[in-house]
């Protein structure tokens, strides 16, 4: 059955799936979590016993990173210094909300200022339509007018803040569940394409697929495609699907040739890992070598994790040198555009 035909699990429609949804009204996330999906499980975890104070912060601890430890520590602290003297609910039963016949769980929820926090990790991605849907719960269920949501993404050490209303909230969430039972919706391929349980079935990607494989024709004609700009949108489009396939028959290729198959024209080949020294023997020859040179072959550090390092190792009350932090020259990249609603 295709995408936009019906036979949609009405599992898919939850608050953590309504960003994807608001792209593609046919997105249905995989049940097989990948390492990301794990980590940030993990790291959810460790940001909620924290803030609890739980016993079992420990154990989850060991499984962090320093980083990862740095970064749920982070947050914590964003939390404690934006609630103030106020009552922080961090338990799963304080947090869990419903809206519109569905139901979610924040990570944090502080009444008396009528905010509510959710942790993040790996790259920024937009969760606006995720926030509209707690902050409905909540106001549904404290009785508000406003609500403000705050999403700490814990890797980049930033903070990204939303206010609504209660009718601005029920009109986001709305759309997108309007748009998930619209019995004429259609998938549209996007950034979340990788994440759904449908990528490879998908009708709309394979029918890009097939439109891509012909340019492999003798009789393609690069030139006119890249001098149309329709014609230069649509190649894009192609090589992206078609990139993302190819590397998942890379995985499949290596895992039967890892089993004992064969794939023709292909083999398996072992190289031989880097070499390196690790950070304890520098450190411990650095005096010998000189801090200059040995921090010159490192190269620069990221602002990011130079504040990291000043709160964490300099006195409370000297200021973050500001004036240190350079900035690199602005990048330029294409990025897909959704497509315009038609009317």
């Amino acid at each position: 059955m295709g995408q936009g035909e019906g036979g949609d699990q009405v599992s898919a429609l939850r608050p953590s799936n309504l960003p994807k949804l608001a792209v593609c009204p046919c997105y249905e996330s995989n049940p097989v979590a990948g390492p990301a999906a794990e980590r940030g499980t993990l790291l959810d975890s460790a940001f909620r016993a924290e803030l609890l104070g739980l016993e079992e912060r420990l154990i989850i601890a060991n499984k962090l990173t320093a980083d990862e430890i740095a970064a749920v520590a982070w947050a914590v602290s964003m939390v404690r210094a934006m609630s103030g003297r106020e009552r922080v609910l961090a338990r799963e039963d304080d947090c869990r909300v419903k809206m519109l016949g569905l139901s979610g769980t924040a990570d944090a929820v502080v009444p008396s200022r009528l905010t509510h926090f959710d942790l993040k990790t790996g790259m920024r991605r937009n969760y606006r339509e995720q926030m509209a849907a707690y902050a409905l719960g909540f106001m549904e269920s404290q009785f508000a007018d406003e609500w403000t949501a705050h999403l700490l993404f814990c890797d980049q050490r930033e903070v990204e803040s939303f206010k609504f209303t209660y009718d601005e909230a029920k009109a986001i969430v709305g759309e997108v569940i309007e748009a998930f039972y619209d019995l004429n919706k259609a998938p549209n391929p996007c950034e979340y394409c990788g994440w759904c349980a449908k990528t490879e079935s998908c009708t709309a990607r394979r029918a890009i697929v097939a439109e891509a494989l012909p340019v492999a024709d003798p009789g393609f004609d690069f030139e006119a495609v890249a001098a149309d700009p329709d014609q230069l949108g649509r190649f894009l489009a192609a090589c992206a699907v078609v990139e993302d396939f190819r590397e998942r028959a890379k995985q499949i290729a290596t895992d039967r040739i890892k089993a004992g198959g064969a794939v023709t024209g292909w083999k398996l080949v072992t190289r031989k890992g880097s070499e390196f020294v690790d950070c304890e023997t520098v450190g411990r020859h650095i005096g010998e070598m000189g801090f200059g040179p040995v921090l010159a072959a490192y190269g620069n550090l990221s602002a990011t994790k130079f504040r990291d390092l000043w709160s964490q190792r300099m006195p409370g009350e000297k200021p973050f040198p500001d004036e240190s932090v350079k900035h690199a020259a602005p990048s330029t990249y294409l990025k897909q555009s959704k497509p315009k609603a038609k009317p």
